[in-house]
């Protein structure tokens, strides 16, 4: 009894050390993220919309549910508007490493392995989205489906957290919870009478988010940055990019074709036809979780930084329906895969380092040193929003009609793109303008020294160490506040 409690001890001790890395890690990479317009989109929804907003309006323009906001309000009420949501995307995320290190049953080099992989330590941990939620879901649910029936709340909540976290898990929460009833219907020993009221909510919340995202509006679709060509055949390289090596596609077919051939070996092994029999029912619910939610991905719009979704329901849907499967610990090609994974996490994080996304924390720093921020200061451009979560109220500059950049209804497009002028003109001292906004703009007024010239590094946003689009903001200052201060 004592060597097996030394044992346990020895375990936790090994699985509190590598959460304490993880985090360190983190909270030592946080201060160099400098935010995409992405992040600080939901920040301004939860800074600026009301909740009866984000509750019926947000959710139709993002395609999302609502949690991911409600819960930034919260922290925004309770921090102030000077909340770091890096940091919000960290706690969340640390909590599903810690679940994951201390309750789930796999060999001890997964574990070590897969916290710093790159969707682990960095596209849904720096990078501050909604899809952490979807991770900390995931890891409640490998941990709690064994117990599905003996704690039946519990199982709950996970789902409806599973389905709060983002749209494309939501029908597999759906699913998950069919499968649950339809397990319950065949035990004759359970008491079906205890879970009509977590399966009635559940169906409440699912009708509530379809209200809530039907009909999605499609304008943010049509002026995304990411072009889909050759759709859907381009997604389906999603699927291996999001188990090993990105874009490089020797890499990648050389990983399919030893996924194939362990796949060819072992079906025409003679341990198949048991396996088959003895696993019956979770090879079948496994096809079913993998056949709603490849039918969700590909019509939801699929794009790089949602391929962790595919690696974090793979994580935990093997760990949930083939739990012994795991503890075999020849799986050289899923180590291979975890190794890779962790490269790309620290190309990812050097890109961090190396490249702000676009030079907002420069321009803020060259306005402080030239004793410019007294002055009111006017940014256009989706790709401003992260230089306006860093200004204060006092500072920015928005007349009543600027068009938000976090709307997307058609009459707010429309807005943007005739009277961006108009606002402009009302007001002339500094101008923050990203490059695609700054060509239809009348900067005649305004002057644009060497020092401040067109301030583009290429981006940080990332996708295993690959730049999937570049922007930088241009900063012009009206030419009479140049004298006083050049």
């Amino acid at each position: 009894m004592v060597k097996d409690f030394s044992l346990s001890f020895s375990n936790k001790i090994i699985y509190g050390l590598i959460w304490c890395i993880f985090v360190a890690l983190s909270m030592y990479i946080a201060p160099y993220h400098e935010l995409w317009a992405d992040e600080v989109q939901a920040f301004l929804i939860a800074r600026d919309a009301p909740v009866s907003d984000i509750l019926s309006v947000i959710p139709h323009q993002e395609g999302q549910p609502s949690l991911w906001h409600l819960l930034l309000k919260g922290l925004i009420f309770l921090f102030g508007e000077n909340l770091n949501i890096t940091y919000v995307s960290i706690a969340v995320m640390a909590l599903a490493v810690g679940i994951f290190l201390f309750g789930y049953d796999v060999p001890i080099i997964y574990k070590i392995l897969i916290p710093f992989g790159h969707y682990f330590l960095y596209q849904y941990n720096i990078i501050s989205r909604n899809y952490c939620l979807a991770y900390l879901a995931l890891a409640f649910l490998g941990y709690i489906y064994p117990l599905r029936h003996k704690y039946i709340w519990r199982y709950c909540l996970t789902l409806l957290l599973l389905a709060e976290s983002t749209s494309f898990l939501a029908p597999v929460a759906a699913i998950l919870s069919g499968l649950w009833f339809y397990e319950a219907l065949l035990a004759h020993k359970l008491n079906l009478k205890k879970y009509y009221a977590p399966l009635g909510i559940l169906c409440c919340f699912g009708l509530l988010l379809l209200w809530q995202i039907l009909p999605i509006n499609t304008v943010q679709y049509s002026i995304r940055v990411e072009d889909i060509k050759n759709y859907p055949y381009n997604v389906i390289a999603h699927f291996p990019e999001a188990f090993f090596a990105g874009k490089n596609l020797g890499i990648n077919l050389l990983f399919l074709t030893a996924l194939a051939w362990l796949i060819l070996k072992y079906v025409f092994s003679s341990a198949f036809d048991n396996t088959l029999n003895r696993h019956k029912n979770s090879i079948v619910y496994m096809l079913l979780v993998w056949l709603i939610f490849i039918v969700v991905y590909f019509a939801v719009r699929p794009m790089f930084y949602h391929q962790g979704l595919i690696w974090g329901l793979f994580l935990c849907s093997v760990y949930m329906f083939f739990p012994h499967y795991i503890q075999n610990k020849r799986h050289y090609l899923f180590i291979a895969c975890l190794l890779m994974q962790i490269y790309w996490s620290f190309v990812s994080i050097s890109f961090d380092f190396k490249h702000p996304y676009s030079a907002q924390f420069e321009v803020l720093k060259i306005l402080q040193k030239q004793n410019l921020l007294q002055h009111k200061i006017q940014t256009i451009g989706f790709h401003t929003l992260p230089f306006q979560a860093l200004l204060s109220r006092e500072n920015l500059y928005l007349t009543y009609d600027t068009p938000l950049y976090w709307l997307w209804t058609q009459e707010d497009i429309k807005l943007r793109y005739t009277d961006i002028q108009k606002a402009v003109d009302e007001h002339r001292d500094i101008l923050v303008v990203d490059a695609f906004e700054a060509p239809r703009i009348d900067l005649s007024y305004y002057e644009n020294p060497d020092i401040f010239y067109i301030y583009k590094i290429p981006a940080a946003a990332v996708y295993k160490g690959y730049l999937f689009y570049e922007q930088g903001l241009n900063l012009y200052i009206k030419k009479s506040l140049i004298s006083q201060t050049f």
